[in-house]
């Protein structure tokens, strides 16, 4: 039998093949368009706020510095605050240029303004000052992903305001506590007939051997009143109301070592036993040596009470004034523009360090000369700080060239809770941001 083997062909319909190659292509650059438009968000964007923060650091060190001046330098020159809050603002690049702040526009970018509502510093001291990276000025914030979208440029503006305010307590206190200004009834024996002057002397007490008691021949005995948060008692102002310089503000005094006078007067001080910043009582002349030519960390405070050096200071006192003069040797007062010229503060002084004011500009503490004798005919052992005084050192003087003679003057403060001053009788300046 023969076998006839049959192929059957199945004609198979296949579809047409379609080439794909390249169609990523379209997805890609879809999504790239995406991609760039959330760079240009998270990249220009983020540079934005960067750049504002900067900005905003600008316009606080700009107000901070205008009110510093105006605290420290002098407080009735605004141009001079306005320069120094100015150079202070560009000195503080955004994005690596400095912002703009123009002085010669109306309103200038930096300049006095009411003080907000509620703020606690003193009246009409608050610096307002305004800094710029824009188109107007010519010093936009550059762009790099949003250049595409036809974006080529960002503003960027940031303000700040600073205030003036007083303090009431310091670091760096000298070991001197000098007798507050008081109001003179009596002078020469007989009632006086002028207000007290820094050669007037306090006439309530007399020298007996080695006390001091009252003296019955006084018949108006001259009265200290000690300023109070709402009133500055008979002691110095250097401020007015409006935060104004008065005659007060650079007067000349001498200050007296109170174991080698035979009267109580104007500059007449005691000997401080400054604690260590650790707490732990210090030495005797070594420290209080130390204590006047450089400084303690230690914040003292009105109020506080300290205790009174029984030896006597007068040749350590004359060797501290020597080592604190040797820190700025140049620097001297200008009684025309009431400040410090010449020193080497900002900057390193001959001690090698950076001062941000000259080191000779000190804290000394006032004391009431009454209270001190008031229970012990030869002084209390301690002293209860009144008020505290600037005092730019001039150096030593009086007779025997024993003597510290300075200018009394503002100076940095800082406020802690405890009792304070009006701010007329108020030395010490601290500056603050209110908006």
């Amino acid at each position: 039998m023969r076998i006839v083997r049959t192929t059957s062909i199945l004609n198979v319909r296949r579809p047409v093949a379609r080439d794909e190659r390249g169609a990523v292509l379209v997805h890609v650059a879809l999504a790239m368009l995406t991609l760039i438009a959330f760079s240009a968000l998270a990249i220009d964007y983020g540079a934005l706020l960067g750049a504002r923060r900067q900005a905003q650091n600008a316009a606080d060190a700009a107000a901070l510095a205008g009110a510093s001046s105006l605290a420290f330098d002098d407080p009735d020159d605004v141009p001079r605050a306005q320069a120094a809050a100015a150079a202070t603002g560009i000195a503080n690049p955004v994005l690596g240029a400095a912002p703009s702040i123009d002085l010669t526009k109306t309103p200038a970018d930096v300049r006095l303004i009411p003080c907000p509502p509620g703020a606690p510093g003193l009246p009409d001291t608050c610096v307002r000052a305004d800094v710029y990276r824009s188109a107007a000025r010519s010093n936009a914030l550059p762009t790099f992903f949003a250049q595409i979208e036809g974006i080529n440029s960002q503003d960027v503006r940031a303000t700040a305001t600073a205030q003036v305010e007083t303090g009431n307590a310091v670091e760096c206190l000298k070991p001197w506590a000098v007798g507050d200004k008081w109001h003179e009834n009596w002078e020469s024996g007989t009632p006086a007939t002028a207000p007290w002057s820094p050669t007037s002397t306090f006439d309530k007490y007399k020298k007996q051997g080695n006390d001091w008691v009252p003296d019955l021949t006084v018949t108006t005995p001259d009265a200290y009143v000690a300023p109070s948060a709402t009133d500055p008692g008979t002691g110095f102002t250097p401020f007015n109301a409006g935060g104004g310089p008065t005659s007060e503000y650079g007067l000349q005094l001498t200050l007296k070592v109170g174991s080698s006078q035979d009267r109580l007067s104007a500059g007449w001080f005691q000997a401080l036993d400054l604690p260590n910043p650790d707490g732990s009582s210090s030495s005797g002349g070594a420290d209080y040596r130390n204590f006047i030519g450089n400084c303690t960390t230690r914040i003292f405070k009105i109020g506080e009470t300290i205790p009174v050096e029984t030896g006597n200071m007068v040749g350590p006192t004359g060797q501290g004034i020597g080592d604190l003069v040797a820190k700025d040797p140049g620097a001297s007062w200008n009684d025309a523009t009431k400040s410090v010229q010449d020193s080497c503060a900002p900057g390193v002084c001959a001690d090698g360090r950076y001062h941000g004011r000259s080191p000779r500009l000190v804290a000394v503490p006032l004391f009431d000369m009454d209270a001190f004798f008031r229970s012990s005919p030869t002084g209390n052992a301690t002293v209860t700080i009144t008020n505290i005084m600037g005092f730019f050192v001039e150096g030593m003087g009086g007779s025997g060239n024993k003597d510290v003679v300075g200018r009394l003057v503002a100076i940095p403060g800082v406020t802690i809770v405890g009792s304070n001053v009006d701010t007329t009788a108020s030395f010490l300046r601290t500056v603050m941001l209110v908006r």
